[in-house]
């Protein structure tokens, strides 16, 4: 399981040291507060990958631009506090290309953006619907911890695991891969980085060594 699996299906709230009534509610509530803001962040994070790779839309573009969805994915992998390092690279290239985007026009961008899509992404259209699935799944557990039913988003974590590994797994890092390698737009091959980290961390399994081998340092710094 991922490390966020393995976290959430073991988790119980704090309870070392018998508290007050009073301040164990506090802790409780704290704790679930906690849990239900991380899988809504990894539900817009899930959204937002879903976005990239099946709406190749003008508005997808210019929220790339903006570097509105940087943001979603930094905020969606925030919960796994050091190993942020291995989103660091690719995060900071979307920043570049936001901040340079006033340097180019959104059509040319949105050109680009779908020329790689149409060779690289559309062909796998069909294997890629589950990913809204998975953003639902992660917002009904979000919903769960923030009522404080426990076993509910515990189960509703299993549930997503099951999807992805089930769904999303035989095609998403090889999909990443090929944009990683292939894609000839920066902006997608920093997007098939940063896809290969995200299902690295959902799954435990370090698909950027599996699959790109000796390019890994390559993957964590690019501008090396």
């Amino acid at each position: 399981p991922s490390v966020y699996a393995r976290t959430m299906l073991n988790a119980t709230p704090p309870s070392s040291v018998p508290l007050p009534p009073s301040r164990a509610d506090d802790g409780l509530a704290g704790f679930t507060a906690h849990v239900a803001q991380v899988a809504q962040q990894r539900a817009a994070a899930w959204d937002a990958f879903s976005d990239v790779l099946t709406a190749p839309e003008v508005d997808t573009v210019v929220r790339l631009r903006s570097g509105e969805l940087a943001e979603i994915w930094r905020a969606g992998v925030s919960w796994i506090g050091a190993d942020t390092e291995m989103f660091a690279a690719a995060l900071m290239s979307l920043d570049v290309y936001a901040r340079a985007a006033r340097r180019r026009t959104p059509a040319s961008d949105h050109a680009a953006f779908v020329a790689d899509h149409a060779t690289l992404v559309a062909p796998h259209m069909a294997a890629l619907a589950p990913l809204r699935a998975v953003a639902r799944s992660c917002s009904a557990e979000g919903v769960a911890w923030a009522e404080g039913d426990l076993a509910r988003g515990k189960d509703l974590r299993a549930h997503q695991h099951a999807l992805v590994d089930e769904h999303l797994v035989p095609m998403l890092p090889e999909l990443a891969e090929r944009l990683v390698v292939s894609a000839q737009s920066d902006v997608w091959r920093v997007l098939g980085r940063l896809l290969l980290a995200f299902v690295s961390i959902e799954t435990g399994r370090d698909y950027q060594r599996a699959l790109l081998g000796g390019a890994r340092a390559k993957l964590l710094h690019p501008h090396d």
